[in-house]
């Protein structure tokens, strides 16, 4: 039995990821490698198989039931199935009917961090929607390591931002580095960023020295990130020390106080966030479903309303208004909509007033909508005046004590996942309180909702997190 077990999981755009990663893959003794790469329940499994050997340096084997991993060698969970490793093997099994695509990665991810706790190694290439999330998740609960494919080399980035969105990723490369990541595993220690700031300071401290930094970002720029979650503040800080050459965060402290410019760059950083155009597709089309009925039950002239909290550079803005546009054709009855999106970073709001974006951003986009609702300049493609006059961009602070509404639907994703429980209950709170009766609440697929927002809140559709207003 290998040491090591490394799951890899990939969807769209995974085929030429995998080609790019299996190469610079070689055989060590320690490590087994196991794919759960998506595929069509009648995906052509052997001829997917035999493409990859083109490619390893070990050989690629179709997986069978109950089959013993061994070291040196790659394995491909078949079309139709979901694998979990127990105990040196690994096991077929049939997809639960909550399993949208498969393979399942979070099925083979949560199995690995069960059987090889902090042996276990899951890697997340290209992909869309968030497949992978709950699985790192797990690994990282067992100690274990997950490395993602970065966005710029990512046919598809939701699988992987989805990832390192929650703060679960401790490497982010292309293929190739990825590769060298788990080459190294052997030839160096790798160390956990969390933990890197400075040999001497163990995590309490790290959390004491971070609160300082946290109110002098408050003082200068009014946003307050206390209640945000400091593993995920502390893996976006550990880059920029690096950057700047620095020790420890009491050093990165000390230059915060010396370099005020320094406090609203941090401020960007703390709020980058990935996004583009119905991400998620296959919740975006089930959420449609339900928009519709409400459309339905409107009279010519009402309104409906859409707050988008934590909009960032604005395409879940206009895709909600597109979705919107179209549910309008097709019930021929013209509604009053608004589509309303908030956001603290100014940089991400004037891209999202410009409605300018460029062409990766829609990936997941039917190609009609593209045609209907964009014109395309020399290098990019901006958003029609029809879909633009019905949204709307400000700078504000969720948080805050703004009040809103009515609204028909909040669509709030991956924001919870920065945010401590206290502020999770909160910010669900003020959402109840902004929604008409009825009103739909839509998350982001690794979000959930606390027992105290269940109580407020009632779950419509588990899969895509979708829920009403009680």
């Amino acid at each position: 039995m290998s040491k090591y077990i490394v799951g890899i999981g990939a969807s769209a755009g995974g085929l030429e990821a995998l080609f790019a990663l299996l190469p610079h893959l070689h055989p060590n003794g320690y490590m087994t490698y196991v794919i759960a790469q998506h595929m069509a329940h009648d995906g052509h499994s052997d001829l997917m198989q035999k493409l990859l050997n083109r490619y390893a340096n070990m050989d690629v084997q179709l997986v069978v039931d109950a089959q013993m991993l061994l070291p040196n060698y790659i394995y491909l969970i078949p079309a139709g199935s979901d694998g979990i490793v127990i105990d040196g093997k690994i096991h077929l099994q049939e997809p639960s009917p909550g399993h949208v695509s498969t393979p399942s990665v979070n099925v083979l991810f949560q199995s690995i961090a069960q059987s090889y706790q902090e042996y276990g190694i899951g890697v997340v290439l290209s992909g869309t929607g968030s497949d992978g999330t709950l699985g790192c998740r797990a690994i990282k609960q067992s100690k274990g390591l997950v490395l993602a494919q970065d966005l710029s080399s990512a046919g598809f980035n939701g699988m992987p931002s989805s990832a390192i969105e929650a703060g679960l990723v401790d490497h982010i490369s292309d293929p190739k580095g990825i590769a060298e990541v788990l080459a190294n595993k052997f030839s160096a220690p790798i160390t956990n960023p969390i933990l890197s700031f400075s040999k001497t300071e163990n995590q309490t401290n790290d959390d004491d020295n971070l609160l300082p930094i946290l109110n002098l970002v408050l003082q200068k720029t009014g946003i307050n990130f206390i209640g945000y979650k400091t593993e995920t503040l502390r893996r976006r800080l550990v880059t920029r020390i690096a950057d700047l050459k620095l020790s420890s965060l009491p050093a990165y402290y000390d230059y915060l106080r010396r370099y005020e410019d320094e406090i609203f760059h941090l401020q960007q950083l703390f709020l980058v966030s990935f996004s583009s155009f119905f991400r998620d597709a296959e919740s975006f089309e089930v959420l449609g479903q339900y928009l519709f009925e409400i459309m339905d039950k409107k009279n010519e002239g009402e309104s409906i309303n859409i707050w988008v909290p934590g909009c960032a550079s604005g395409e879940e803005v206009y895709t909600l208004a597109i979705t919107l546009a179209e549910i309008q054709i097709k019930l021929e009855k013209k509604l009053s909509i608004s589509v309303r999106g908030t956001d603290l970073n100014p940089i991400a709001l004037a891209q999202a007033n410009s409605g300018i974006y460029p062409l990766k951003a829609f990936k997941e986009m039917k190609p009609q909508l593209f045609e209907r609702y964009f014109e395309r300049t020399a290098d990019s493609y901006v958003v029609g005046e029809v879909i633009k006059s019905i949204c709307q961009f400000e700078k504000n602070n969720v948080l805050g004590q703004h009040e809103i509404g009515p609204i028909n639907l909040v669509s709030c994703r991956n924001l919870l996942i920065y945010l401590k429980g206290p502020l999770q209950d909160q910010l669900i709170t003020k959402f109840h309180q902004a929604l008409v009766p009825g009103g739909l609440l839509f998350l982001g697929q690794s979000e959930t909702l606390s027992p105290t927002s269940n109580a407020i809140f009632k779950q419509v559709d588990l899969t895509h997190r979708l829920y009403v207003r009680r």
